[in-house]
Parts: structure tokens; sequence; C-alpha cells
């Protein structure tokens, strides 16, 4: 996880409430509006509002726009080869078209995608597969 720059996001020692997060997560799929202001989504039916200048700083990130993805589609971009990401994460056999199960993981990713799941990119279900931005993450 150091290795990774991973570790702040694992060394504090504060409440996090999953569940609440994978419901802010879901409205902002289901019942949000993108707008070139920022982003709305619903958590315990009380709506919440972010400009994007409020989340660039929250987050420590560039200001580039609100950007959706899907789960199931692998990310594009410089650098990026998600073949040699699956054969890192599952090893040299492993092929990015098949379905990429978490039994197929080396203990240690096993525990980095839960950490994943968990507070990164939180999700309703079980944590028996990987989605393609998952892998990514990891």
């Amino acid at each position: 996880i150091r290795f990774q720059g991973l570790e702040p996001l694992f060394s504090l020692y504060k409440a996090s409430y999953p569940e609440l997060m994978k419901e802010f997560y879901a409205r902002i799929l289901t019942s949000s509006s993108y707008t070139s202001d920022g982003l709305n989504t619903t958590v315990k039916g009380k709506s919440v509002e972010f400009d994007l200048g409020e989340l660039h700083t929250i987050l420590n990130i560039p200001n580039l726009g609100a950007k959706g993805w899907n789960q199931r589609n692998w990310v594009t971009g410089d650098g990026f080869d998600k073949f040699d990401c699956v054969r890192t994460l599952f090893g040299e056999n492993a092929d990015p078209i098949q379905r990429m199960y978490t039994r197929n993981l080396p203990l240690h990713y096993r525990f980095l995608h839960r950490a994943v799941c968990m507070h990164i990119l939180p999700k309703a279900g079980g944590f028996d597969e990987v989605t393609h931005m998952e892998a990514f993450t990891m």
C-alpha cells in the first residue's frame, strides 16, 4: 500500500460509513444530474450538492469537469494497458476478456480489492467479482 501511495487512505483512524457512501454513489448514477457546475445526489432523503470547485479542493485533484464511467468497460488512457493490468493482478495466464473473480487474486490483492470496494469505489452486493474500474484502481 505504501509503494502505491495509498497509505494515507488507510492510516486515518476516523469513522467511516460505507452504507452512506454506497447510497451517495448509487444516487449519482441513478437520480442525480451532471451539470457543468457540479454534482447532485441524495443521501437519506437529503439533497447533497457539490460544485466542481468544492470537489477539487476536497479531493485535491485537477478540476477537469464531471465525467461518468461504466464499471464494465475498461478505462482508456495514456500508458494504461488492460492486458498488463490483468496479468499483474491475476497472473500470466489471465485474459482480460474473461470475468475476473477475487478467488483468483493472490491474498495481498484480495485485501487491496476489499479496501478499494469498501472505501474508494463502494458498491452494493457481493465482492466476488472484480470490475474493470476496480482492477484499474488497484
